[in-house]
């Protein structure tokens, strides 16, 4: 029975989680600024179905893709549709590893305009209702040529990575909220101990979910929409991500 449920049932079981987060030093202009996170997809399109998530999506300041589109196991183009009926203006997206053929990035047949890859740069970016901050995204750090582009100090900044050891390279120091997905959660978890598997050199604890990092950052560790490797989950259900800035009392 647990076995028919890690594979039948929880794969397909896609929550919506939603955080609130601040940072001490961004104006208060940016309350109410929200980004919903897709990550690790592998395929899949089933989110796109959800009424809840088509609202966040059409409601969203911005939609962050944090890498690994696509799996060998499921038709590309079905994806690449649904990729190409999002607001490109108010999409980005940063490569994960399994975004890679023999080292080239290869998004096809999803063709969004250049202005959706954020891969090490830094833009200005400028919500529909006039919200501004920083937005900054880095190629995956193993499988990529990840560069980190200079950001001033002091701006409101957040960083899209595939990977969540970006936090701990200095160049994410600037950013006061990193995205980051990559590592499911474990996809398998036990309750006690957390993920098995955490791809990841940070502790078990701070490679899913909402982590407030010693230095006042946060880092978002989505558990991501797909599978790899084994299409299996236990304990960690796969979920479509909702930040909301909103200054804390």
């Amino acid at each position: 029975m647990t076995a028919a449920y890690a594979v039948g049932v929880e794969p397909f079981w896609i929550r919506p989680v939603q955080y609130r987060v601040w940072h001490p030093s961004w104006p208060a202009e940016l309350a109410g600024f929200t980004i919903v996170q897709l990550s690790d997809l592998h395929g899949r399109v089933q989110v796109f179905r959800m009424a809840p998530v088509q609202q966040w999506l059409a409601e969203a300041d911005l939609i962050a893709i944090t890498g690994d589109l696509y799996s060998p196991m499921r038709p590309r183009r079905r994806l690449a549709a649904e990729l190409g009926r999002l607001p490109a203006a108010r999409t980005r997206y940063v490569s994960g590893n399994h975004d890679y053929r023999r080292g080239v990035l290869h998004m096809g047949p999803w063709a969004p305009p250049p202005a959706v890859l954020l891969d090490n740069r830094v833009e200005r970016y400028t919500s529909p209702a006039g919200r501004r901050l920083l937005l900054g995204g880095v190629a995956d750090l193993g499988r990529g040529r990840p560069e980190w582009a200079q950001v001033p100090d002091g701006e409101p900044a957040v960083l899209l990575s595939h990977r969540p050891d970006a936090i701990l390279a200095p160049g994410a120091a600037p950013y006061g909220l990193v995205l980051a997905g990559h590592t499911h959660g474990g996809q398998v978890a036990l309750p006690w101990l957390g993920p098995i598997l955490r791809h990841s050199r940070l502790a078990r604890g701070e490679t899913a979910g909402l982590v407030p990092w010693h230095d006042g950052r946060t880092l978002v560790v989505s558990r991501g929409l797909g599978t790899s490797e084994l299409p299996v989950r236990l304990f960690s259900r796969p979920e479509v991500v909702q930040i909301v800035l909103s200054p804390a009392e």
